[in-house]
Parts: structure tokens; C-alpha cells; sequence
């Protein structure tokens, strides 16, 4: 009997493969460059079959960490540090020379780390490290400079209160917090703390007053910019409410030890306990919560942006600077709330996407982190076995790998290519490397959330 070869599709999965995987994705990346008078970037998505819609022209940008050279600069980073190639760093420092070159301080009236400038400065620190050019870190400080000079400043009977375009949320103009903590702890300029304290005081203004132990804020309104859902429910979770200025206020009391905004953070925490979802071993945070109704909004975002891999960013952060167990608990039982629904192979409401923005990708990188603070180490397996869903549900062919998903996440039948660190191809290319790097021992550059 004539003996043949397995077809690839009856091997199991190997770590080469998704260091092949990886690879593939940048191959496609690198098909949808964009080399002009000002130099090397990328599409944000393929645009195969479909325009961008009005909000996706609005928020999708080619130089942004979430959709833009930013983090497809990141991700080549850290192909490079996975692989030793130097023709991937250069990448990376094409990216960021595109940026510099391109860069207007007026564009910092947009300063988020996701969405705006502090994105393209997160990248100069990376390759800072990387090669030690002063220029990179000059460039970094200029936009640390400038995000405070492009705000909008008032006098009030409080102080100095700053704010840009009202988007004080984390995924919005709020994290330019996180971004001043970072360079203060780099360049030792307190002035940037002091930047920090002034953007968290007028955000702290917004608090809404539940009673003396718990506070919220309720800073986005869906509804105005997707139709399909609830009008003015409250969106409490990582990217868009409580969750991400509780994430903010742990942030400035690791750095200052300023108890005052620790305990801003506590009353935050209650607020997230009041409405969480839960049973006796698991809570998961609602993506809309709606007051007056008797139960939840039926849709459930499980990942970074609205779900429990972000709630873990808070509590887990919030243990490493208390030493508080509960936090340990609430982490462990967000951890099981992802099991319980079934991730990756179930594929409920509100989750169909690859990405670590809202999706697949989101979830392997959290069951990598901090792995220790789940008890018999449940999430080797599942680090495993997302990976191998995120791997095999590309499509693959000779200009590459890719996944297509829907951005709007309402619409699930919109789907594209997008290209991008949180919202698509980049990202997950970079998730399977982060799963390579772990199991070969390699140290690899990690995104902001998910730094331990």
C-alpha cells in the first residue's frame, strides 16, 4: 500500500507554527504598505468589497497604536525581538520615521495612547529601548509636551482643569494619563505628574455620586454613534467607563502613593461590584448597563475593550500595588467567566471577532499574563487553545495570512481585513508571538494593559 504524507491539516500544531503564522501575517502587512514623499506606512484595512463606514473613518487612522503605524511598528518590534532579524526592526524604525516626519503638534489635540499621539510616543520609547537613539526618546518628550500644550485649560474655584475634545475615557483622551506616567518614570520630570494629577482632577470631577462608597462615571453614550443599542446605557467597563479611570487612579497612587486616588479607585470598585453579573465562581461586568431594567442587556463583549480580560487589567493591577486578596479573587473569578462562556471555541453575542480590542486575540494575551494567579495553571491549555483558533481561522494564501472581522461590532456582517495592533491582523500575529516567545523563554516587548 502506497504510504503518503499527512496533509498539514491532520498535523498538530506546533510553537514554528505560529512563529510561521506571524511571519505570514507581517508578509500580508507588508503587501498593503504605503511608500510616498513621506515614507513608509500602512493601509488600515483592504478595503475588499466594502468603504469604511462614517465611524470608521472617523476613529480608524494609519498612525495610531489601536489601528495605525503605531502599533503595526510595535508588532514588527516585536518580530524582531522574537527573531533576531534586523530587516524587521527596520520596519519598525521606517514606521516611526513616517510618524516624525509626518508629525504636527496639532495632532495632539487627539493625545490618547490608543487613538491618539501618545501611541505614536508609546512607539519612540519601544524603539528607544531598542536602539538607544536619543532622538526617538527627544521625540516621545515633544509629544508629552505637547499633548499638555493642545489641551483646553480653565480656571475653577478646584484648580486648573484640562481636557481636549470630552472624551475622557481611557480608550479615548483619558489615557494620556497613563502616557505622562510612563515619561515621568523615564525621564524623572515631575512636571509630568504633575500633567497626570491635573488631566485625573478634572476627570474626577465627572463622578457621579451613588452614595459614600460608591461613585461612577458615565462618560459614553453607544447609542449616539450605533443605533442598534440601548439608548443611554451605562458603559462601566475597561475602554470606555469606571473601569478604565479606576485603571487610571491605580496607575498615579503605584506612582505617587497618593492614598486620595486609591481611594477614588475603591469607590470605583464598588460601583463594578454593585452591577456585576455574577454566581458563586465567576462576575463579568456588563458591556451596557441599563438601571431601570430587571436584567442585563444581552450582549456581551468578553474581551480588552468591554469585557472581563479588561476588568482583569484592573484587579490585577490593583492586587500588585495592594496586596489586597480580593482583588486576587475577583481577578480568578473574571478568569473563570471566560471559561464559563465558553471562549475561544464558543462564539456568543458580542464576540465573533480576532482581535485584542474585542476578541480572540485579547483573550490568549490575558491567559498569558500572570498565569501564576490561576490556580493549576487552567490557563496553559487555554492559551493553546486560543492560539490554535486564532491560527486556523485565518485565511491563508500566497500574499499572506489574515483574518477578516467585523470592526463595528454591531454590524457582524461588515467584515474587512483590518491590518491594525488592537483591531486586527497585526495584533493577532502578535498575540500568537507573545504564546512563541513565552514557550521558547524569550523576553518580548508587551502592550501597556498587559505589562506585569
Amino acid at each position: 500500500m502506497r504510504k503518503i504524507a499527512l496533509p498539514d491539516v491532520f498535523n498538530p500544531t506546533s510553537d514554528e507554527d505560529y512563529l510561521k503564522g506571524a511571519i505570514e501575517t507581517a508578509n500580508w502587512i507588508k503587501k498593503h504598505e504605503i511608500n510616498d514623499e513621506n515614507g513608509r506606512h500602512w493601509a488600515v484595512n483592504c478595503r475588499e468589497g466594502k468603504k469604511q463606514d462614517e465611524v470608521e473613518e472617523t476613529y480608524l487612522s494609519n498612525r495610531t497604536l489601536y489601528s495605525g503605524a503605531s502599533g503595526i511598528g510595535f508588532f514588527f518590534v516585536q518580530l524582531y525581538e522574537v527573531t533576531g532579524e534586523q530587516k524587521y526592526l527596520e520596519e519598525a524604525k521606517e514606521g516611526l520615521e513616517f510618524l516624525i516626519r509626518t508629525y504636527d503638534p496639532e495632532l495632539s489635540i487627539k493625545p490618547g495612547l490608543h487613538t491618539g499621539t501618545a501611541g505614536e510616543g508609546f512607539l519612540a520609547l519601544v524603539l528607544f529601548d531598542k536602539t538607544g537613539e536619543k532622538r526617538y526618546l527627544d521625540h516621545a518628550l515633544r509629544i508629552a509636551d505637547d499633548i499638555f500644550e493642545k489641551s483646553i485649560k480653565e480656571e475653577t474655584s478646584s484648580g486648573l482643569r484640562i481636557h481636549w475634545k470630552n472624551l475622557y475615557d481611557y480608550m479615548g483622551d483619558g489615557s494620556a494619563v497613563a502616557y505622562w506616567l510612563r515619561i515621568a518614570k523615564i525621564s524623572k520630570d515631575e512636571k509630568y505628574l504633575s500633567y497626570a494629577k491635573t488631566s485625573l482632577d478634572s476627570i474626577l470631577d465627572l463622578h457621579i455620586e451613588d452614595d459614600e462608597n460608591t461613585i461612577h462615571w458615565h462618560l459614553l453614550n453607544v447609542h449616539n454613534y450605533f443605533q442598534e443599542v440601548p439608548d443611554n446605557g451605562v458603559v462601566a467597563n475597561f475602554a470606555h467607563g469606571t473601569a478604565g479611570i479606576v485603571y487610571l487612579l491605580t496607575l498615579y497612587y503605584e506612582a505617587t502613593k497618593d492614598v486620595k486616588y486609591l481611594r477614588f479607585a475603591e469607590r470605583g470598585i464598588n460601583y463594578l461590584e454593585k452591577i456585576a453579573v455574577r454566581d458563586d465562581s465567576s462576575q463579568i461586568i456588563p458591556y451596557i448597563y441599563l438601571p431601570d431594567e430587571d436584567r442585563a442587556y444581552e450582549v456581551f463583549y468578553l474581551s480588552l475593550c468591554h469585557g472581563p480580560v479588561g476588568s482583569s487589567v484592573v484587579y490585577r493591577k490593583l492586587y500588585k500595588v495592594t496586596g489586597n486578596e480580593k482583588y486576587l479573587d475577583g481577578y480568578r473569578k473574571f478568569n473563570q467567566a471566560l471559561i464559563n462562556a465558553g471562549v475561544p471555541e464558543k462564539r456568543s453575542r458580542g464576540y465573533w471577532n480576532h482581535c485584542i480590542c474585542c476578541g480572540t486575540s485579547g483573550f490568549l494575551l490575558h491567559f498569558l499574563t500572570d498565569s501564576e494567579l490561576v490556580p493549576d495553571h487552567v490557563n496553559v491549555s487555554l492559551s493553546a487553545r486560543t492560539a490554535n483558533t486564532i491560527l486556523h481561522d485565518a485565511y491563508v494564501d500566497e500574499k499572506g495570512r489574515r483574518w477578516y472581522d467585523a470592526w463595528t461590532r454591531v454590524k457582524p456582517w461588515d467584515v474587512d481585513s483590518n491590518l491594525g495592533l488592537y483591531i486586527g491582523d497585526a495584533g493577532n500575529a502578535s498575540a500568537l508571538l507573545s504564546l512563541y516567545a513565552k514557550n521558547k523563554g524569550i523576553k518580548i516587548t508587551t502592550l501597556p494593559e498587559f505589562e506585569v
